[in-house]
């Protein structure tokens, strides 16, 4: 998800329906595996050139540095220090915990604190902090769930409170009957949103559900058509669609719709329909 927003922050796009502004630059600080991992992503968006800094891959740090929680701020001074993000700049770190928190994440005094030097930071330096941080296990009875999904987030509630906007990401809930990946944001000024999210089987990235839905259901009418482009009544597709999707009348005449509109189907004449081209069997 955040390598498709490094993309479309680079690109001008929107990021679910937002305009967006171009950083001066981009950086991601990968604190928890081989920056490989993390490569295979931003190349799948067509940005592979993010400049990175992944201390698994840097034998010469020195390790038991990272042991002391007290030593949290100057191990991440060293990391910023290398990436060396120009003013406007947007960093990642991934992720924020434990290894840059001075002291306990659990506490909120310690999050609270480092959360707030890391702030000092920013105005200093002119930049902006994306930080990961990883959700604790969701508990087991569906009826004694969070009040909100940022309070899932693994130790102190402090990073909700000494944060501007708090983004979380949820896994399909099937206890739920939610289907799908549900991506949010509380910002500190403006009102919370929620975006439904699949995962697409082919590339792995994440794809608006309403559009994987619509390419579903539009499947299922194309379906209902003979394979071999003979002329068919919209009745006999309608009947068959409602028969084998549960939609109504007017959600699947608006598939119908769509599919002409992609040339994937065509009107012989008023009410009748057939493929654009007929479905040749392999043997």
């Amino acid at each position: 998800m955040l390598a498709e927003w490094c993309a479309r922050w680079r690109d001008g796009r929107t990021i679910c329906g937002h305009k967006t502004q171009r950083p001066a630059g981009f950086y991601y600080l990968a604190a928890d595996r081989h920056w490989d991992s993390h490569a295979e992503w931003f190349a799948a968006v067509g940005f592979s050139t993010i400049p990175h800094y992944a201390l698994v891959d840097d034998l010469t740090v020195e390790l038991s540095r990272y042991r002391y929680p007290e030593r949290a701020y100057d191990c991440f001074l060293e990391c910023l220090n290398t990436l060396d993000p120009a003013p406007g700049g947007h960093v990642f770190v991934d992720p924020i915990a434990p290894f840059f928190i001075a002291g306990d994440s659990n506490k909120a005094r310690d999050v609270a604190f480092s959360l707030w030097r890391y702030a000092a930071l920013c105005q200093e330096r002119q930049i902006n902090l994306t930080c990961v941080a990883h959700f604790a296990k969701q508990k087991v009875d569906p009826k004694d769930q969070y009040a909100r999904p940022q309070d899932r987030i693994a130790g102190s509630y402090a990073y909700s409170g000494f944060s501007d906007t708090q983004i979380y990401l949820i896994e399909p809930n099937k206890a739920l009957k939610q289907p799908f990946h549900l991506l949010g944001w509380n910002p500190r000024h403006s009102a919370p949103e929620e975006f439904p999210f699949i995962r697409d089987e082919a590339s792995g990235l994440f794809v608006p559900y309403e559009a994987y839905e619509d390419a579903t259901q539009r499947d299922a009418v194309l379906s209902c058509l003979p394979e071999d482009a003979a002329p068919i009544a919209a009745v006999a597709i309608i009947q068959r669609a409602m028969e084998k999707t549960g939609l109504q009348v007017t959600q699947l005449e608006r598939y119908l719709a769509q599919l002409v509109r992609l040339g994937q189907i065509r009107r012989v004449r008023r009410g009748v329909y057939q493929r654009t081209k007929p479905i040749i069997p392999l043997h």
